[in-house]
């Protein structure tokens, strides 16, 4: 050990030595900018060869960072400008997080782990990937546009299988589970203190927001599931965690974002009916049906309110949605976007390739609007044919398999806490991708679920092989998990 530890100090030392020389020669003929170049080279040297701190840096970073829609803190946006020609800066960090990944399982000589749920899901999304760039390039657009339009969709096929191969143990796993959820309060706080500043987005003339991107509402949705399935877990948590909750949920609810919030509401039913006693889920269908009435006869009556949040709740109502003009304008690409499939059902239009309207007329155009659809379903399979209609669909299953894996091996831990809120949030995340594609189509949100899914099989991995399948649920739920484990 004691000569080891000799020959990493002698290398460091040599290392630092050849690096000051070479800031002294960069100073020398590039002033200034040789010695910030030469810095940036040894920080990203430093990141090549620690795959955990880049991973955590990347998320960090896109947790933290908004949009232009984030009045706040306006500069952040430059994280997701352009790096180089039609490359950006979040490009780049994701790529040097997956190069880091690879660098150290062929230095460690490491075999390279695919999760087995995710094996045929993202062996098919490749498929589709690569026939979206035949059908781009044969519409005229040049090879290298028709690979870069796929970087989004590259994120959710490495990210997962990078973060999978982390190695990391059941503490720092722990670890980084609880540092999301304190980005994720941070993020609440933050919206918060936006909203109360006047800074706030202002959507449809209801008011200002606290986020509007889904990335924010999404780590707070999921941080919030969290809070809750280790309170009906009964598995011990920090005290600011359980403070937080409230803060977690008032940035959710003041996002005003109708899809989370039906996503919240299924969540939290399904962390209810898969965490509680067998008695307590033979009271919640009752409660459900109670709630759905309730809503519903909300709905029908005219109420003269001037509440932003009542308002935006009333828009859900179906009467509403035909009279909301984003609403019509979903409803009409929806039928357009059905018209394109049904003359590219098996190999799609490609990635550049927009969409027309054979059917109905747009009432609003928008820039790019064609090139994205408002449906993830119909997304995939237009801009990737039958494949990746199937690609998607399979990641959502395969997502959930490993999250409902996670909480069967670590019923009693955080980990367990983890995969129940993973798998709840999954659940919510299909009804959000009807109203928008997010998975695979917008940056933010595919890093922050790509990541989210090698996390979940990470943590399936350390329960399973620490034996804490003995810590499954009981009752007639923990017999059907048992059954599922055994076939």
């Amino acid at each position: 050990m004691s000569q080891a530890f000799s020959r990493d100090t002698t290398s460091a030392a040599i290392a630092a030595y050849f690096t000051f020389i070479l800031g002294l020669l960069a100073t020398h003929k590039l002033g200034l900018d040789g010695l910030l170049a030469l810095l940036v080279a040894v920080v990203l040297v430093i990141l090549l060869f620690r795959p955990l701190l880049t991973m955590v840096l990347v998320v960090s970073l896109t947790i933290i960072c908004e949009g232009p829609t984030f009045g706040l803190f306006t500069f952040t946006d430059v994280f997701y400008g352009s790096l180089a020609k039609d490359i950006s800066i979040l490009d780049a960090f994701v790529g040097l997080a997956v190069l880091s990944v690879a660098v150290d399982l062929i230095r460690r000589r490491r075999p390279l782990w695919v999760p087995g749920p995710l094996r045929l899901p993202l062996m098919l999304l490749a498929l589709a990937m690569i026939g979206s760039v035949i059908m781009s390039h044969a519409a005229g657009t040049s090879l290298h546009l028709a690979i870069l339009a796929e970087d989004t969709l590259a994120y959710l096929l490495f990210l997962p299988i990078a973060v999978a191969n982390l190695e990391i143990d059941k503490r720092q796993l722990r670890y980084l589970l609880f540092g999301a959820i304190g980005l994720a309060l941070v993020k609440a706080m933050l919206g918060l203190v936006e909203l109360a500043s006047g800074h706030g987005l202002v959507i449809e003339g209801i008011g200002g927001l606290t986020y509007y991107e889904p990335a924010a509402n999404w780590i707070i949705m999921v941080a919030l599931f969290a809070i809750l399935a280790a309170v009906i877990m009964r598995v011990k948590v920090p005290m600011w965690l359980l403070i937080g909750g409230a803060v977690l949920f008032m940035s959710l609810l003041l996002s005003y974002r109708r899809s989370f919030w039906i996503a919240a509401l299924v969540g939290i039913a399904l962390i209810v009916l898969l965490g509680l006693a067998p008695r307590g889920r033979r009271v919640l269908l009752p409660v459900a049906l109670a709630m759905v009435a309730g809503i519903w006869g909300l709905g029908t009556i005219n109420f003269q309110s001037q509440s932003p949040i009542f308002k935006r709740a009333v828009s859900l109502e179906p009467t509403a949605v035909q009279a909301n003009a984003s609403d019509r304008y979903r409803i009409d690409e929806r039928v357009n976007v059905w018209a394109n499939i049904l003359e590219h059902p098996i190999t799609g239009l490609g990635m550049t390739t927009p969409w027309k309207a054979l059917v109905r007329p747009q009432a609003v155009e928008s820039p790019e609007g064609r090139q994205y659809v408002h449906f993830a379903v119909l997304y995939y399979w237009v801009k990737l044919g039958i494949l990746g209609l199937l690609a998607y669909l399979s990641i959502l299953i395969g997502s959930s398999l490993l999250a409902w894996r996670a909480w069967r091996y670590n019923h009693s831990s955080m980990l367990g806490v983890f995969g129940l809120a993973s798998l709840c949030g999954i659940a919510g995340l299909v009804v959000i991708d009807t109203t928008a594609t997010f998975t695979g189509g917008d940056q933010r949100f595919t890093v922050l679920f790509a990541v989210q899914v090698g996390l979940l099989a990470l943590a399936a991995r350390i329960g399973e092989s620490s034996g804490a399948r003995r810590d499954a649920p009981t009752g007639p739920l923990g017999s059907q998990t048992r059954a599922l484990g055994s076939s």
